[in-house]
């Protein structure tokens, strides 16, 4: 018998098939049988591989849906409104999904009628880790949907159909997320690169929300990229179109503010009060290109009403809000009761816990008036909210903060707007109309005056209208290989265009920024300026001779 082989009468039952090919099989039996069992070993190992790799690289696809991808928890890319990155969104993203699929059937079916995209781009963190509040993101995705579905001549039906023609020009919106801390503004780029030559292709994108180093970048590439930027709530003034042709903004920017800051000082100087003497607090967080560009603008423009000494603290922007504490800076302040005075160069979240400690202190200036602190936000900041009854000021009780300091800010947004029969700017009326017959019928859609507070819904909604305007002559000129590039060339035509903030104009020697936006001046005691300052035409140097280099 040949050696390494068993008899059958050796054998014990019942047998497998690998066992009896290897006790009575022939060595040629046994070598088909040894690389059969290695083939099936190998591809089990290569499927495992597979597996695995395909659920490091695509799962973060899978989780999140079209056009997503899943970055430190969050879906982050550009969707169709598909996707409601958060469950409070979901009533508004899917409304923007269904304006979206009926644009695109309209542009499919009917003769003439053309197209475009249009991304809003931000962060769609809800959960309180983003530099913005829910509140400000909610707000903000409104006023865009409302101005685009206004653009199509959705609004007043609730649908395109019957009011669609031949020749009409029509917009999608898709929303961009850039996650709570920026970390997905790759892939959005990225995406963003991709839109141009679609069959609806991409004309403008809105953004950012937060201005940091990263949105900087980000502006830096769109502009490489020659894809047009409306710069919505980013108001620091080193995002221009200087630094990244091709970029315009809809908010004033933070040199609007500090201008604005510096006209109502001087008006009450001249009208006879004690001009303001106070101490610059900025932040000195590196990342937070907002609160460094607003301090820059703070000593350039109110160095009259500065004293020498300034306090500093670290921001919590881009480290997910982390707590601030002000303490040893109010006693600071308070042990100086020559100053009667504070201009706050940060964000509204640090703000807010300033003020507590100030207000824990309980100190005043020598004259015995509570210290006055100066900010600037595009809506009412939270603690200037409880001053206000729907659109009636009301002056603060004995007991509340308004006796421990004084609260006054340049805002894009007096409350005083909504009022009927007040005066408002030109368009201001037709935009609040559109908000609240539009999104109707949500609960947590606008529906009372508190909810425009936040400045957030009106700043977008001129961001929207003015891309929508920027596209259509971008078309008409198609100057370029894409509609995004052509866009580009045509933003200065924007010209007198009506926004609910008022007829904005756009000239290139004002870097971007925009002409003829009113920022009043608004007040925690109700003494709210009565004549708002407008951004003018000319650059500020040419009206402040005394401001340095």
């Amino acid at each position: 018998m040949e050696h390494g082989r068993s008899s059958i009468g050796d054998l014990e039952f019942p047998l497998t098939r690998s066992e009896l090919v290897r006790r009575i099989g022939s060595p040629l039996q046994r070598r088909r049988f040894r690389r059969t069992r290695a083939t099936a070993v190998l591809s089990t190992v290569v499927a495992l591989v597979a597996a695995v790799v395909g659920g490091v690289f695509g799962w973060p696809h899978l989780v999140c849906g079209t056009g997503l991808q899943q970055i430190e928890g969050e879906c982050v890319g550009v969707n169709d409104g598909s996707y409601s990155f958060e469950a409070d969104l979901a009533w508004l993203t899917s409304r923007i999904h269904d304006m979206n699929t009926e644009v695109e059937e309209l542009a499919a079916s009917r003769d003439g009628v053309e197209a475009f995209r249009i991304v809003m781009m931000t962060s769609f963190s809800l959960d309180g880790s983003a530099d913005l509040s829910e509140e400000q993101i909610v707000r903000a995705v409104e006023g865009t949907y409302v101005a685009l579905m206004r653009q199509n001549g959705f609004a007043e039906t609730g649908s395109g159909v019957e009011v669609v023609a031949e020749g009409s020009r029509i917009f999608q919106l898709y929303l961009a997320n850039e996650g709570s801390v920026q970390q997905g503004t790759d892939a959005v780029v990225d995406d963003l690169a991709s839109m141009v030559d679609d069959d609806i292709p991409l004309s403008v994108v809105i953004g950012q929300s937060s201005t940091t180093t990263e949105t900087e970048e980000v502006a830096r590439e769109l502009s490489e990229l020659r894809i047009p930027m409306v710069a919505g709530s980013s108001t620091s003034t080193t995002i221009n179109n200087v630094h990244s042709p091709g970029l315009i903004r809809a908010a004033p920017d933070n040199e609007d503010f500090a201008a604005a800051l510096r006209d109502h000082l001087d008006r009450r100087v001249e009208s006879g009060q004690e001009p303001a003497r106070g101490l610059l607090l900025a932040d000195e967080n590196g990342a937070d290109t907002f609160s460094l560009d607003l301090a820059d603008q703070f000593r350039r423009y109110l160095d009259p009403y500065l004293v020498q000494n300034s306090l500093t603290f670290q921001g919590s922007a881009g480290s997910e809000n982390t707590a601030v504490y002000f303490d040893h800076i109010a006693n600071e302040i308070c042990a100086n009761p020559g100053t009667d005075a504070v201009f706050f160069a940060g964000r509204f979240s640090d703000l807010g816990t300033f003020l507590r400690s100030l207000e824990l202190r309980g100190c005043r200036a020598e004259s015995g008036v509570p210290i006055t602190v100066y900010s600037i936000e595009l809506g009412l900041l939270p603690d200037m909210i409880r001053s206000y009854s729907g659109t009636e000021c009301e002056p603060a009780d004995d007991d509340s903060a308004g006796e421990h300091y004084r609260l006054v800010q340049a805002s894009a947004f007096d409350p005083s707007w909504l009022e009927e029969g007040a005066w408002s700017p030109e368009g201001f009326d037709d935009y609040e109309a559109a908000v609240t017959t539009t999104v109707r019928g949500e609960t947590e859609s606008t529906s009372v005056p508190e909810d425009f507070y936040s400045g957030y819904s009106l700043i977008y909604y001129d961001a929207a209208t003015i891309a929508a305007r920027a596209t259509l002559l971008g078309f008409e000129a198609s100057d370029e290989s894409t509609l995004a590039a052509s866009v580009r060339n045509h933003l200065f035509r924007v010209t007198r265009e009506p926004t609910g903030s008022g007829h904005l104009d756009y000239l290139e020697e004002l870097e971007g920024r925009g002409a003829g936006r009113h920022i009043p001046i608004l007040s925690s005691d109700c003494s709210v300026d009565a004549d708002p300052f407008r951004t003018p035409d000319v650059p500020y140097d040419e009206l402040y001779p005394d401001l340095a280099d």
